[in-house]
Protein backbone atom coordinates (compact mmCIF):
# COMPACT_ATOMS: atom_id res chain seq x y z
CA UNK A 1 0.00 0.00 0.00
CA UNK A 2 1.51 3.48 -0.72
CA UNK A 3 1.16 6.01 1.97
CA UNK A 4 -0.69 8.30 -0.62
CA UNK A 5 -3.21 5.40 -1.53
CA UNK A 6 -5.60 6.57 1.13
CA UNK A 7 -5.10 10.28 0.97
CA UNK A 8 -3.09 12.96 -1.33
CA UNK A 9 -1.33 13.92 1.66
CA UNK A 10 0.52 11.21 3.89
CA UNK A 11 -1.08 9.31 5.78
CA UNK A 12 -0.78 10.72 9.29
CA UNK A 13 -0.98 8.15 12.80
CA UNK A 14 -1.23 8.99 16.36
CA UNK A 15 0.46 6.05 18.23
CA UNK A 16 0.18 6.10 21.99
CA UNK A 17 1.78 3.93 24.48
CA UNK A 18 2.36 5.03 28.07
CA UNK A 19 5.88 4.52 28.94
CA UNK A 20 9.68 4.38 27.16
CA UNK A 21 10.79 1.22 28.25
CA UNK A 22 9.31 -2.46 28.44
CA UNK A 23 8.20 -4.90 25.60
CA UNK A 24 5.31 -2.86 24.38
CA UNK A 25 7.14 0.71 24.29
CA UNK A 26 10.09 -1.08 22.08
CA UNK A 27 7.26 -2.57 19.70
CA UNK A 28 5.54 0.58 19.41
CA UNK A 29 8.86 2.54 18.51
CA UNK A 30 9.78 -0.52 16.22
CA UNK A 31 6.83 -0.04 14.39
CA UNK A 32 6.95 3.71 14.36
CA UNK A 33 10.35 4.11 12.90
CA UNK A 34 8.64 1.67 10.02
CA UNK A 35 5.94 3.59 9.29
CA UNK A 36 8.45 6.97 9.43
CA UNK A 37 10.91 4.82 6.40
CA UNK A 38 7.60 4.63 4.38
CA UNK A 39 6.79 7.90 4.23
CA UNK A 40 4.12 7.96 6.18
CA UNK A 41 3.71 10.72 9.48
CA UNK A 42 3.87 9.01 12.35
CA UNK A 43 3.90 10.34 15.40
CA UNK A 44 4.61 8.10 18.75
CA UNK A 45 3.28 9.89 22.08
CA UNK A 46 3.80 8.53 25.85
CA UNK A 47 2.32 9.70 29.40
CA UNK A 48 4.75 12.68 30.51
CA UNK A 49 7.55 11.60 33.17
CA UNK A 50 6.90 12.50 36.74
CA UNK A 51 9.88 14.23 36.93
CA UNK A 52 11.68 16.22 33.85
CA UNK A 53 14.87 14.23 35.01
CA UNK A 54 13.38 10.62 34.21
CA UNK A 55 12.50 11.56 30.91
CA UNK A 56 14.40 9.38 28.26
CA UNK A 57 16.31 9.85 24.92
CA UNK A 58 13.35 8.10 22.93
CA UNK A 59 11.75 8.50 19.63
CA UNK A 60 8.50 9.21 21.47
CA UNK A 61 7.00 12.73 22.66
CA UNK A 62 5.32 13.45 25.67
CA UNK A 63 1.65 14.26 25.63
CA UNK A 64 -0.62 15.11 28.91
CA UNK A 65 -4.01 14.55 28.26
CA UNK A 66 -4.66 15.27 31.81
CA UNK A 67 -7.73 17.99 32.34
CA UNK A 68 -7.73 20.12 35.50
CA UNK A 69 -9.68 19.54 38.47
CA UNK A 70 -12.33 20.99 41.04
CA UNK A 71 -11.70 20.92 44.56
CA UNK A 72 -14.85 18.81 44.78
CA UNK A 73 -13.56 16.63 41.89
CA UNK A 74 -10.16 16.30 43.34
CA UNK A 75 -11.66 15.07 46.90
CA UNK A 76 -14.12 12.49 44.62
CA UNK A 77 -10.48 11.26 42.80
CA UNK A 78 -8.39 10.80 45.92
CA UNK A 79 -11.39 8.87 47.40
CA UNK A 80 -12.17 6.64 44.59
CA UNK A 81 -8.13 5.88 44.92
CA UNK A 82 -8.26 4.72 48.08
CA UNK A 83 -11.51 2.52 47.47
CA UNK A 84 -9.62 0.76 44.91
CA UNK A 85 -6.39 -0.23 46.57
CA UNK A 86 -8.68 -1.62 49.41
CA UNK A 87 -10.48 -3.53 46.56
CA UNK A 88 -7.12 -4.80 45.16
CA UNK A 89 -5.14 -5.43 48.54
CA UNK A 90 -4.34 -8.71 49.15
CA UNK A 91 -4.21 -9.98 45.97
CA UNK A 92 -0.79 -12.84 45.53
CA UNK A 93 2.52 -11.41 44.81
CA UNK A 94 2.59 -14.11 41.68
CA UNK A 95 -0.38 -12.20 39.71
CA UNK A 96 0.23 -9.80 37.26
CA UNK A 97 -0.69 -6.21 37.11
CA UNK A 98 -4.46 -5.47 37.58
CA UNK A 99 -5.68 -2.05 36.44
CA UNK A 100 -8.28 0.39 36.46
CA UNK A 101 -9.76 2.18 33.36
CA UNK A 102 -11.02 5.28 34.89
CA UNK A 103 -8.12 7.66 36.34
CA UNK A 104 -7.59 10.46 38.31
CA UNK A 105 -8.23 13.07 35.95
CA UNK A 106 -10.16 13.13 32.35
CA UNK A 107 -8.22 12.16 29.45
CA UNK A 108 -10.29 13.49 26.82
CA UNK A 109 -8.48 13.93 23.21
CA UNK A 110 -6.63 17.32 22.51
CA UNK A 111 -7.51 17.95 18.84
CA UNK A 112 -5.02 20.29 17.95
CA UNK A 113 -2.15 17.68 18.86
CA UNK A 114 -3.74 14.61 17.89
CA UNK A 115 -4.45 15.99 14.58
CA UNK A 116 -3.79 12.37 12.69
CA UNK A 117 -5.75 10.54 10.18
CA UNK A 118 -6.54 7.75 12.90
CA UNK A 119 -5.22 6.89 16.83
CA UNK A 120 -2.99 3.72 16.99
CA UNK A 121 -3.06 2.35 20.64
CA UNK A 122 -0.40 -0.01 22.57
CA UNK A 123 0.00 0.18 26.40
CA UNK A 124 -1.82 3.05 28.01
CA UNK A 125 -2.66 1.08 31.10
CA UNK A 126 -1.88 3.70 34.09
CA UNK A 127 -2.21 6.75 31.79
CA UNK A 128 -5.73 6.95 30.17
CA UNK A 129 -9.11 7.51 31.60
CA UNK A 130 -11.25 5.04 29.17
CA UNK A 131 -14.73 7.11 29.62
CA UNK A 132 -12.83 10.52 28.83
CA UNK A 133 -11.16 9.56 25.75
CA UNK A 134 -13.24 7.05 24.19
CA UNK A 135 -15.71 9.33 24.63
CA UNK A 136 -13.95 12.32 22.95
CA UNK A 137 -13.81 10.67 19.64
CA UNK A 138 -16.48 10.00 17.03
CA UNK A 139 -17.91 6.82 16.81
CA UNK A 140 -16.52 7.15 12.89
CA UNK A 141 -13.01 7.99 14.13
CA UNK A 142 -10.44 5.02 12.93
CA UNK A 143 -8.78 3.70 15.98
CA UNK A 144 -6.01 0.59 15.72
CA UNK A 145 -5.29 -0.72 19.05
CA UNK A 146 -2.41 -3.77 19.42
CA UNK A 147 -3.02 -5.64 22.48
CA UNK A 148 0.04 -6.76 24.25
CA UNK A 149 -2.04 -8.39 26.94
CA UNK A 150 -5.54 -8.97 27.90
CA UNK A 151 -6.48 -6.11 29.92
CA UNK A 152 -8.34 -4.35 27.38
CA UNK A 153 -10.26 -6.80 26.61
CA UNK A 154 -10.58 -8.20 30.81
CA UNK A 155 -12.42 -6.52 33.50
CA UNK A 156 -9.23 -5.52 34.83
CA UNK A 157 -6.30 -8.36 34.93
CA UNK A 158 -3.97 -8.39 32.27
CA UNK A 159 -3.24 -11.92 32.35
CA UNK A 160 -6.61 -14.47 33.05
CA UNK A 161 -4.83 -17.44 33.79
CA UNK A 162 -7.63 -19.67 32.43
CA UNK A 163 -10.19 -17.91 33.62
CA UNK A 164 -12.62 -17.17 30.88
CA UNK A 165 -15.38 -14.73 32.72
CA UNK A 166 -14.07 -11.76 30.61
CA UNK A 167 -16.07 -13.80 27.74
CA UNK A 168 -19.18 -12.67 29.95
CA UNK A 169 -19.10 -9.65 32.17
CA UNK A 170 -16.02 -10.79 34.76
CA UNK A 171 -16.99 -10.07 38.37
CA UNK A 172 -16.23 -12.30 41.49
CA UNK A 173 -12.73 -11.80 40.18
CA UNK A 174 -10.75 -15.24 41.28
CA UNK A 175 -7.67 -12.69 41.03
CA UNK A 176 -9.19 -10.57 44.35
CA UNK A 177 -8.65 -11.77 47.74
CA UNK A 178 -11.21 -13.73 48.89
CA UNK A 179 -12.88 -11.21 50.75
CA UNK A 180 -12.98 -8.42 48.09
CA UNK A 181 -14.82 -10.60 45.44
CA UNK A 182 -18.50 -9.64 44.51
CA UNK A 183 -21.01 -9.68 41.84
CA UNK A 184 -20.03 -6.34 41.24
CA UNK A 185 -16.60 -5.84 42.24
CA UNK A 186 -13.90 -4.02 40.64
CA UNK A 187 -13.07 -6.42 37.51
CA UNK A 188 -17.50 -6.43 36.87
CA UNK A 189 -17.00 -2.36 37.12
CA UNK A 190 -14.35 -1.67 34.76
CA UNK A 191 -15.73 -4.27 32.28
CA UNK A 192 -18.69 -2.35 32.53
CA UNK A 193 -17.03 0.89 31.70
CA UNK A 194 -14.95 -0.90 28.93
CA UNK A 195 -17.96 -2.06 27.16
CA UNK A 196 -20.12 1.05 26.85
CA UNK A 197 -16.53 3.09 26.15
CA UNK A 198 -15.75 0.54 23.35
CA UNK A 199 -19.39 0.26 22.22
CA UNK A 200 -20.37 1.54 18.41
CA UNK A 201 -16.89 2.64 18.15
CA UNK A 202 -14.76 1.97 14.99
CA UNK A 203 -12.24 -0.10 16.52
CA UNK A 204 -9.80 -3.10 15.44
CA UNK A 205 -7.80 -5.25 17.30
CA UNK A 206 -4.30 -6.34 16.16
CA UNK A 207 -2.56 -9.17 18.26
CA UNK A 208 1.31 -10.04 18.21
CA UNK A 209 0.37 -13.98 18.94
CA UNK A 210 -2.75 -16.54 17.66
CA UNK A 211 -3.12 -16.80 21.37
CA UNK A 212 -4.31 -13.39 22.02
CA UNK A 213 -6.64 -13.24 19.20
CA UNK A 214 -8.29 -16.10 19.95
CA UNK A 215 -8.91 -14.65 23.46
CA UNK A 216 -10.15 -11.30 22.13
CA UNK A 217 -12.64 -12.61 19.40
CA UNK A 218 -14.17 -14.44 22.12
CA UNK A 219 -14.34 -11.43 24.61
CA UNK A 220 -17.60 -10.21 25.33
CA UNK A 221 -15.86 -6.52 25.00
CA UNK A 222 -14.53 -6.40 21.79
CA UNK A 223 -17.39 -8.34 19.50
CA UNK A 224 -17.71 -5.44 17.54
CA UNK A 225 -14.00 -5.05 16.46
CA UNK A 226 -11.96 -6.78 14.06
CA UNK A 227 -9.45 -8.77 15.09
CA UNK A 228 -6.17 -10.08 13.40
CA UNK A 229 -3.18 -11.36 14.51
CA UNK A 230 -0.09 -9.04 13.56
CA UNK A 231 3.63 -10.58 14.99
CA UNK A 232 5.64 -7.58 16.63
CA UNK A 233 8.69 -6.68 13.94
CA UNK A 234 12.43 -7.06 14.37
CA UNK A 235 14.87 -5.32 12.70
CA UNK A 236 16.39 -8.27 11.01
CA UNK A 237 20.13 -6.30 10.47
CA UNK A 238 20.13 -5.29 13.98
CA UNK A 239 19.12 -8.86 15.27
CA UNK A 240 21.32 -11.16 13.42
CA UNK A 241 23.65 -14.09 13.91
CA UNK A 242 27.12 -13.27 15.42
CA UNK A 243 30.24 -14.77 15.04
CA UNK A 244 29.86 -16.79 18.60
CA UNK A 245 33.22 -16.65 20.06
CA UNK A 246 33.64 -12.93 19.00
CA UNK A 247 30.87 -12.26 21.30
CA UNK A 248 32.15 -14.31 24.07
CA UNK A 249 35.61 -12.91 23.93
CA UNK A 250 33.95 -9.06 24.26
CA UNK A 251 31.57 -10.40 26.79
CA UNK A 252 34.58 -11.95 28.98
CA UNK A 253 33.22 -15.72 28.28
CA UNK A 254 34.72 -19.14 28.04
CA UNK A 255 34.71 -20.37 24.99
CA UNK A 256 34.64 -24.41 26.53
CA UNK A 257 31.37 -24.32 28.15
CA UNK A 258 27.84 -24.92 27.22
CA UNK A 259 26.44 -21.41 27.48
CA UNK A 260 22.33 -20.83 28.09
CA UNK A 261 21.46 -17.44 28.09
CA UNK A 262 17.87 -16.02 29.54
CA UNK A 263 16.87 -12.51 30.49
CA UNK A 264 13.64 -10.06 30.60
CA UNK A 265 13.11 -6.45 31.69
CA UNK A 266 12.32 -8.02 35.06
CA UNK A 267 14.02 -10.95 36.64
CA UNK A 268 12.35 -10.79 39.92
CA UNK A 269 8.50 -10.85 38.80
CA UNK A 270 7.68 -13.98 39.97
CA UNK A 271 6.11 -14.80 36.79
CA UNK A 272 9.02 -14.29 34.73
CA UNK A 273 9.90 -17.79 36.13
CA UNK A 274 13.38 -17.65 37.68
CA UNK A 275 12.73 -19.88 40.12
CA UNK A 276 11.68 -22.34 37.75
CA UNK A 277 14.77 -21.90 35.17
CA UNK A 278 17.60 -22.26 38.52
CA UNK A 279 15.31 -25.53 38.89
CA UNK A 280 15.59 -26.47 36.01
CA UNK A 281 19.53 -25.93 35.64
CA UNK A 282 20.07 -27.48 38.85
CA UNK A 283 19.07 -30.94 37.51
CA UNK A 284 21.94 -30.80 34.42
CA UNK A 285 24.14 -33.67 34.35
CA UNK A 286 27.45 -31.74 34.48
CA UNK A 287 26.88 -27.90 35.53
CA UNK A 288 30.25 -27.40 35.79
CA UNK A 289 30.74 -27.46 31.91
CA UNK A 290 27.90 -24.95 31.72
CA UNK A 291 27.17 -21.61 32.26
CA UNK A 292 24.16 -19.24 32.62
CA UNK A 293 24.34 -15.98 30.78
CA UNK A 294 21.03 -13.53 32.07
CA UNK A 295 20.14 -10.17 31.53
CA UNK A 296 17.74 -7.71 32.98
CA UNK A 297 17.95 -5.97 36.66
CA UNK A 298 19.31 -8.16 38.88
CA UNK A 299 17.73 -11.78 40.21
CA UNK A 300 19.51 -13.55 43.07
CA UNK A 301 19.85 -17.08 41.99
CA UNK A 302 18.07 -19.07 45.08
CA UNK A 303 20.35 -22.28 46.81
CA UNK A 304 20.00 -25.20 44.78
CA UNK A 305 22.74 -27.69 44.89
CA UNK A 306 24.59 -28.38 41.46
CA UNK A 307 23.76 -24.71 40.02
CA UNK A 308 25.94 -24.10 36.93
CA UNK A 309 28.10 -20.38 36.86
CA UNK A 310 26.01 -17.32 37.13
CA UNK A 311 26.83 -13.93 34.98
CA UNK A 312 24.72 -11.59 34.89
CA UNK A 313 25.12 -8.48 32.37
CA UNK A 314 22.20 -5.82 34.04
CA UNK A 315 19.72 -4.43 32.03
CA UNK A 316 20.67 -3.84 28.29
CA UNK A 317 18.72 -1.17 26.34
CA UNK A 318 20.47 -1.39 22.42
CA UNK A 319 19.85 -4.40 20.03
CA UNK A 320 23.55 -4.72 19.69
CA UNK A 321 24.00 -5.60 23.50
CA UNK A 322 21.66 -7.92 23.40
CA UNK A 323 21.93 -9.17 20.32
CA UNK A 324 25.92 -9.99 21.49
CA UNK A 325 24.21 -12.09 24.57
CA UNK A 326 22.04 -14.23 22.20
CA UNK A 327 24.60 -14.60 19.89
CA UNK A 328 27.09 -15.87 22.81
CA UNK A 329 24.51 -18.30 24.03
CA UNK A 330 23.77 -21.52 22.66
CA UNK A 331 20.48 -21.89 23.69
CA UNK A 332 17.94 -19.57 25.26
CA UNK A 333 15.47 -20.14 27.81
CA UNK A 334 12.51 -19.16 28.94
CA UNK A 335 11.04 -19.91 31.81
CA UNK A 336 7.82 -17.82 31.68
CA UNK A 337 4.95 -18.60 33.47
CA UNK A 338 2.53 -16.39 31.49
CA UNK A 339 3.34 -14.98 27.98
CA UNK A 340 1.98 -12.95 24.82
CA UNK A 341 4.61 -13.91 22.53
CA UNK A 342 7.98 -12.81 23.96
CA UNK A 343 10.39 -10.21 22.14
CA UNK A 344 13.08 -11.96 24.10
CA UNK A 345 12.72 -15.13 22.42
CA UNK A 346 11.89 -13.40 18.86
CA UNK A 347 14.93 -11.79 19.29
CA UNK A 348 16.98 -14.47 20.41
CA UNK A 349 15.49 -16.90 17.40
CA UNK A 350 16.81 -14.03 14.66
CA UNK A 351 20.22 -14.44 16.27
CA UNK A 352 20.23 -18.23 15.51
CA UNK A 353 19.68 -19.34 18.91
CA UNK A 354 17.42 -21.74 19.56
CA UNK A 355 14.71 -21.72 22.38
CA UNK A 356 13.73 -24.23 25.45
CA UNK A 357 10.09 -22.76 27.37
CA UNK A 358 7.48 -23.45 28.98
CA UNK A 359 4.20 -24.71 26.92
CA UNK A 360 2.37 -21.13 27.19
CA UNK A 361 0.23 -18.22 25.43
CA UNK A 362 1.76 -17.31 21.77
CA UNK A 363 5.46 -19.37 22.49
CA UNK A 364 4.55 -22.41 20.77
CA UNK A 365 3.43 -20.65 17.84
CA UNK A 366 7.32 -20.44 16.99
CA UNK A 367 8.96 -22.56 19.09
CA UNK A 368 8.50 -25.99 17.67
CA UNK A 369 9.65 -28.82 19.59
CA UNK A 370 12.61 -30.64 17.27
CA UNK A 371 12.34 -27.88 14.77
CA UNK A 372 13.28 -24.57 16.01
CA UNK A 373 13.70 -25.30 20.01
CA UNK A 374 11.92 -27.06 23.37
CA UNK A 375 8.83 -27.22 25.00
CA UNK A 376 8.01 -28.09 28.06
CA UNK A 377 4.21 -28.08 29.76
CA UNK A 378 3.80 -25.45 31.91
CA UNK A 379 5.17 -25.13 35.34
CA UNK A 380 7.11 -28.87 34.85
CA UNK A 381 10.83 -27.79 35.48
CA UNK A 382 11.96 -31.94 35.22
CA UNK A 383 10.60 -31.25 31.47
CA UNK A 384 12.62 -27.71 31.17
CA UNK A 385 15.91 -29.26 32.67
CA UNK A 386 15.78 -32.28 30.12
CA UNK A 387 14.85 -30.17 27.20
CA UNK A 388 18.24 -27.91 28.40
CA UNK A 389 19.99 -30.84 28.88
CA UNK A 390 19.02 -32.27 25.04
CA UNK A 391 20.54 -29.22 23.66
CA UNK A 392 23.62 -29.57 25.43
CA UNK A 393 23.63 -33.30 24.58
CA UNK A 394 23.02 -32.70 20.72
CA UNK A 395 25.27 -29.40 19.43
CA UNK A 396 24.64 -30.52 15.61
CA UNK A 397 20.97 -30.91 15.94
CA UNK A 398 21.01 -27.39 18.40
CA UNK A 399 22.78 -25.63 15.61
CA UNK A 400 20.52 -26.86 13.11
CA UNK A 401 17.82 -25.62 15.33
CA UNK A 402 19.10 -21.91 15.21
CA UNK A 403 19.84 -21.74 11.88
CA UNK A 404 15.71 -22.92 11.46
CA UNK A 405 14.80 -20.47 13.92
CA UNK A 406 16.47 -17.57 11.99
CA UNK A 407 14.38 -18.73 9.16
CA UNK A 408 11.38 -19.00 10.50
CA UNK A 409 11.84 -15.11 12.33
CA UNK A 410 12.63 -13.90 8.65
CA UNK A 411 10.07 -15.18 7.35
CA UNK A 412 6.93 -14.22 10.09
CA UNK A 413 9.05 -10.88 11.97
CA UNK A 414 10.53 -9.12 9.45
CA UNK A 415 9.78 -5.45 10.12
CA UNK A 416 9.37 -4.44 6.87
CA UNK A 417 6.29 -7.27 6.27
CA UNK A 418 4.96 -6.20 9.74
CA UNK A 419 4.91 -2.35 8.37
CA UNK A 420 2.78 -3.52 5.58
CA UNK A 421 0.44 -5.52 7.40
CA UNK A 422 -0.35 -2.31 9.72
CA UNK A 423 -0.65 -0.12 6.59
CA UNK A 424 -3.34 -2.74 5.10
CA UNK A 425 -5.18 -2.39 8.54
CA UNK A 426 -5.15 1.48 8.82
CA UNK A 427 -6.47 1.55 5.32
CA UNK A 428 -9.68 -0.82 6.18
CA UNK A 429 -9.82 1.17 9.35
CA UNK A 430 -10.18 4.27 7.00
CA UNK A 431 -12.52 2.69 4.55
CA UNK A 432 -14.65 1.32 7.71
CA UNK A 433 -14.96 5.23 8.90
CA UNK A 434 -16.22 5.52 5.17
CA UNK A 435 -18.93 3.21 5.34
CA UNK A 436 -20.23 3.88 8.91
CA UNK A 437 -20.84 7.89 7.48
CA UNK A 438 -22.51 6.47 4.48
CA UNK A 439 -25.06 4.20 6.81
CA UNK A 440 -24.96 7.12 8.77
CA UNK A 441 -26.13 9.63 5.80
CA UNK A 442 -29.09 6.91 4.28
CA UNK A 443 -30.57 6.79 7.76
CA UNK A 444 -30.62 10.21 8.22
CA UNK A 445 -32.27 10.53 4.34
Amino acid sequence: MSPTSVHKRPLAVDMLNTGMVGGAAVAAARLHEGLLAKGIDSRLWNKPARRPDDEQESSSRPLNLELPLSWRAQFDAARSKLRDKRELRGRSPSLELFTTPWRSHPTPIDASTLSGDLFHLHWVNRWLDWTSFFGSIANDFPVVWTLHDMNPITGGCHHADGCDAFQRGCGNCPQLAMGKRAPNDISKRGFDVKYHSYAGKNLHIATPSRWLQRHAENSGLVQQATVQTIYNGVDLTEFRPLDKQRARQELGLPNDRTIIGFGAASLSNPRKGMQEFFRAVSKLSAPAEVLCLGFGDHSKAPSFHQLPEVHTTGFLTTPDQLARVYSAADVFVMPSLGENMPQTVVEAMACGTPTVAFRVGGIPEIVIPGETGMLADLGNCDQLGRGIQWMIDHPTERRQMGQRSRELVCREFDLDVQTEKYLSLYQRAIQATDEMKSRHYARSA
